[in-house]
């Protein structure tokens, strides 16, 4: 068995049905969810949800979830004896983001991904700040760092990026001062 945390940070209304079905059929136990809805201009919800469910069945709710296309979440699968853990990250603007993590939840960054960030930057430190960005999935905690806050009271990351290093990132160029 795996098992998990689902943060769903926006849902339209519509849909919250639709995610406690798909969380209860992947599961095979029930799932309700103590929805709150989002103070944003148009409808949204949000909610937590612990999980437990068969082995490798944490990536089809993840892909479940990304199916849906409107949804905004985090599928958070915690290490066992038998398996490392894994982050799956979703939202509309950005597509699916996936890393493996270790037992405290931290992301596992692997040998061949360092060697090819390393590879695409060359010798330019901002162009090897910006790969390891995407390696650690950083558009998509800089997307959903706003709603994480507003779940449980938890504190986020408040990551901090420089306007070089995003620059680099979007492939614009960097001129010296």
């Amino acid at each position: 068995m795996s098992e998990g945390m689902v943060f769903l940070h926006l849902v339209p209304g519509p849909l919250l049905a639709h995610v406690e079905w798909t969380i209860s059929g992947i599961s095979g136990n029930p799932t309700k969810i103590d929805w709150v809805q989002n103070d944003t201009a148009v409808p949204t919800f949000r909610g937590v949800s612990a999980f437990s469910a068969p082995a490798d069945s944490v990536a089809t709710l993840a892909s479940a979830f990304m199916n849906l296309k409107q949804l905004s979440f985090e599928v958070v699968e915690h290490p066992s004896p038998k398996s490392s853990g894994a982050r799956w990250c979703f939202t509309p603007a950005l597509g699916m983001f996936h890393s493996a993590t270790d037992e405290a939840g931290n992301l596992v960054v692997n040998e061949n991904q360092l060697r090819l960030a390393m590879e695409r930057a060359g010798s330019n430190a901002l162009k090897l700040q910006a790969e390891i960005r995407k390696m650690l999935g950083q558009a998509w905690d800089d997307e959903l760092e706003p709603y994480r806050e507003l779940v449980g009271g938890a504190e986020g990351n408040h990551s901090v990026v420089s306007a070089e290093a995003e620059r680099v990132a979007n492939g614009q160029n960097v001129r010296p001062l």
